[in-house]
């Protein structure tokens, strides 16, 4: 089986690329974050998520509704499901460099950016000194190796706040880390 038809959908490259970058967490098979297309990396909290599933607590995508969540104080009475994944951050695969730089600072505010670069020959000096400008990780994946070429940033840009947008994104890889049997299986891949 390729690493492209894995049940996973996650090919070996990107798991090497989080591996190498020394994320931690579970990655989940390409989406659309934000009309950008990457492979997003979760943390999923067991006991969030048991408690969730079990009590039918399916994904909130209703942004009222989410308001309100984040909004809540504990004089309105039992508190609303929190979030069941944390965002790790976000793995490009674009092939350009433009493209794949402006995906991962589009969705900084949420979390960390990682640009896999792939052939055998490294990205240009200035194009890596752009994405360390934005701490966005680069990693070099060829012939079965990842070697990282710019160290980014961990979690989300310092001048990020939680709000609705990121408890909407939260929610939104909750129901994709439910659809991955991967995830659904508690297996961490990197």
């Amino acid at each position: 089986m390729t690493s492209n038809s894995a049940p996973t959908g996650v090919p070996d490259h990107v798991r090497d690329a989080v591996r190498a970058a020394g994320w931690n967490g579970v990655v989940l098979p390409r989406t659309k974050v934000s009309d950008y297309t990457v492979h997003p990396m979760v943390t999923i909290d067991a006991h969030i998520w048991a408690d969730r599933v079990t009590a039918g607590q399916r994904p909130e995508l209703d942004r009222s509704t989410l308001a309100l969540w984040e909004a809540w104080t504990a004089d309105l009475g039992a508190p609303p499901p929190r979030p069941a994944v944390s965002i790790v951050g976000f793995v490009s695969t674009a092939t350009r460099a433009a493209t794949a730089l402006e995906t991962l600072d589009a969705l900084a505010g949420y979390g960390a950016g990682l640009w896999i670069a792939t052939g055998p020959r490294r990205p240009r000096t200035l194009t890596l000194a752009e994405f360390n400008l934005a701490g966005i990780w680069v990693i070099h994946a060829h012939l079965h190796q990842a070697g990282v070429l710019v160290h980014g940033r961990r979690g989300p840009v310092h001048t990020a706040q939680r709000g609705v947008a990121l408890r909407h994104k939260e929610e939104l890889l909750f129901a994709r880390a439910l659809d991955s049997v991967h995830a659904q299986n508690g297996q961490v891949v990197a």
